[in-house]
């Protein structure tokens, strides 16, 4: 089902909120059957970017959602991870890949997901690197990181026209660019050091 249950949801208050408005009486419902799931994804996507309800994944939906793709169908060994399984997690993320052809018809594979290669470095971290990162993604989250920029939000409008509460502090999705230069680092227990400085707020991402 495409936007089935959240939809049908939200007409129903708007149906007890507005009982005389006979355009929240009905709904329209179509059915696709004998589709394969990538023919699904695709459906689905094609949907929700039509009727502009899809919400971009953050960076670290992105990378979680990888690493536990990863974990799953790779065992947590990059040695298992393929171009079909990239190309996965790239559809999956909502990421478009452009793949260069050569003159004789050969995809050069290397170059495809370059825009996309820092996510996965990121992903494919394991053991307690993996948990430090995870840990920092959290108080990402919870605002908790030393020196995040916030911005605030507008005030919420309500029903009756009056302006709510304010919200002070709405949440910035985090950028690759800090974790593209951790990478640098080949020296894992300065990698470890670095994000432990970052977890105690000792240091900034």
């Amino acid at each position: 089902m495409l936007g089935g249950n959240d939809s049908v949801e939200a007409q129903r208050k708007l149906m007890e909120e507005y009982p005389n408005n006979p355009h929240f009486e009905t709904m329209k419902c179509i059915i696709y059957a004998d589709l394969s799931d990538i023919e699904a994804k695709l459906l689905a996507w094609d949907h929700n970017s039509y009727n502009e309800y899809r919400m971009s994944m953050t960076l670290i939906q992105r990378v979680i959602f990888i690493h536990s793709e990863f974990e799953e169908k790779c065992g947590g060994d990059k040695i298992n991870v393929t171009v079909d399984f990239r190309k996965e997690c790239c559809m999956e993320i909502g990421y478009q890949i452009e793949e260069k052809i050569k003159s004789k018809g050969n995809i050069i594979n290397t170059h495809i997901f370059r825009g996309i290669d820092n996510f996965f470095q990121l992903a494919f971290r394991t053991g307690e690197i993996w948990e430090l990162i995870n840990g920092i993604f959290n108080m990402w989250e919870n605002i908790g990181i030393k020196n995040q920029k916030v911005k605030r939000s507008k005030p919420l409008i309500c029903s009756n026209s009056k302006s709510g509460p304010e919200i002070k502090k709405l949440l910035e999705d985090m950028t690759i660019t800090p974790w593209r230069a951790l990478q640098g680092v080949k020296d894992e227990k300065l990698v470890k050091e670095i994000l432990c400085h970052m977890r105690s707020r000792e240091l900034s991402l």
